[in-house]
């Protein structure tokens, strides 16, 4: 069904419009509202079986079919569609929480006709057949057609500009690429390259489809080619070791500059286009060159969080430390700014750039900077270790060895982890 009445709201899930049924419903209706995209879908995938346990790998697996999602993402999702619907998560009248297990919708579900019908005035169990007799055929049509031109008046005050049945299926190949390439994972990585390679067959001169393409033949030779040791974890360190050095990574590293400088030549003046040649520069080593480029992708976009971070690398590979946390400070501020826009693609980043610089400010002696950026991290990503545990070792180091403590209890009870818990904790990792 794509149009149901739920509790106290009658749903269009083709235009996500929800409207509450007021005291003479269906004669009026008020209060009309538009759901996300995604909390109209998950709120679908509920109501397919209302009253029923739906488990979150099923709901993940139907309303994030093609792209990375996690719990927090699921619990944000629902959160949003909670507050749509006025529901309680203390006092649930729409949907209930299964700790650990999933989600169940526990209002009444109905076909719009079916609610109409039953809930007409006087409609008593003993006039009900007679009723069904003699209803006039055409205040049933009536009925159904109030139905209709409410869904018609919602879908045209509140749908945006544009508004897919199934945003995951319709969402460009450009896009969908650029969240798999930023997954940090091999298939991840291999998925990107294939849908670059589509759009590129779909739309030959697509300059960020290029830029993308180099991006993530850079990231496969860094990560996933030839001996890769496993100390040597960024590209500068890559670079200094020589890990880079063989032929298959350098035929790999010149096919992805000529992809990184056909894009720039379709699209000069683009951040992202000059982010892909600064990759293959540094990658190749030609580190003054690189910082040059990326420097020019900042005067376009200064909020260009992936060529902050780069640049910070090879600030901090040639021994400018302060412009490297300039540069890292930038990036975390910039990644903070376009989280909602660029949320698949920043989530993997973010707390790692946070607790990076939580550590050095630990490792300088600046408990108090140090414990800012931590918490920061935590407030983002509960329970992420590396920030947990620099946080315990700020509050050992400032005299509060009774929370440091209890940090790390939970953070082992919970995660089912077996860090020490005494001050130089940091170094069982």
């Amino acid at each position: 069904m794509t149009q149901l009445v739920i509790g106290d709201w009658y749903v269009d899930f083709n235009s996500g419009s929800c409207v509450r049924k007021s005291d003479s419903w269906p004669e009026q209706q008020q209060d009309m509202r538009r759901l996300e995209p995604k909390s109209c879908q998950l709120l679908q995938v509920l109501a397919e079986q209302p009253g029923q346990l739906i488990n979150k790998d099923l709901l993940v697996g139907r309303v994030w079919p093609e792209s990375y999602a996690t719990d927090d993402t699921l619990a944000r999702t629902l959160s949003r569609l909670r507050t749509s619907l006025d529901d309680d998560a203390r006092a649930p009248r729409y949907i209930e929480t299964i700790p650990k297990r999933g989600y169940r919708l526990i209002a009444a579900v109905s076909n719009p006709a079916a609610s109409a019908l039953s809930s007409a005035p006087g409609s008593t169990a003993v006039a009900s057949k007679a009723a069904r007799r003699t209803m006039p055929t055409l205040l049933t049509a009536l009925l159904l057609t109030l139905f209709a031109v409410a869904g018609l008046l919602a879908y045209v005050t509140l749908r945006p500009a544009t508004a897919p049945a199934n945003p995951v299926i319709t969402k460009d190949l450009l896009t969908r690429a650029d969240d798999y390439y930023h997954q940090m994972r091999l298939a991840d990585n291999e998925m990107a390259i294939a849908l670059y390679q589509q759009h590129l067959k779909l739309h030959p001169g697509a300059g960020l489809a290029y830029a993308g393409l180099a991006n993530a033949l850079v990231q496969k030779t860094i990560r996933w080619s030839g001996e890769q040791p496993r100390e040597h974890r960024t590209l500068t360190a890559k670079v200094a070791a020589g890990a880079l050095a063989d032929d298959a990574s350098q035929q790999q590293l010149q096919r992805a500059l000529a992809l990184a400088q056909q894009a720039v030549a379709l699209n000069p003046d683009n951040a992202t286009t000059l982010k892909a040649l600064g990759f293959v520069l540094s990658a190749q080593g030609r580190y003054q060159d690189a910082i040059g480029v990326y420097q020019q992708a900042l005067q376009i976009d200064p909020q260009a969080w992936q060529v902050q971070l780069n640049i910070g690398e090879l600030y901090q590979a040639t021994d400018a430390m302060p412009l490297a946390l300039q540069a890292y400070e930038a990036a975390f501020a910039a990644m903070s700014e376009r989280y909602q826009q660029q949320e698949v693609q920043i989530r993997p980043w973010i707390a790692e750039v946070g607790s990076m610089l939580g550590d050095h400010y630990l490792h300088a002696g600046d408990y108090q900077t140090a414990e800012s950026w931590y918490r920061q991290v935590l407030s983002l990503a509960p329970l992420h270790e590396q920030a947990t545990l620099g946080l315990a070792q700020v509050l050992h180091a400032t005299g509060d060895s009774a929370g440091a403590l209890q940090l790390c209890r939970e953070l082992n009870q919970r995660l089912q982890t077996g860090h020490s818990c005494q001050p130089a904790s940091r170094n069982s990792q």
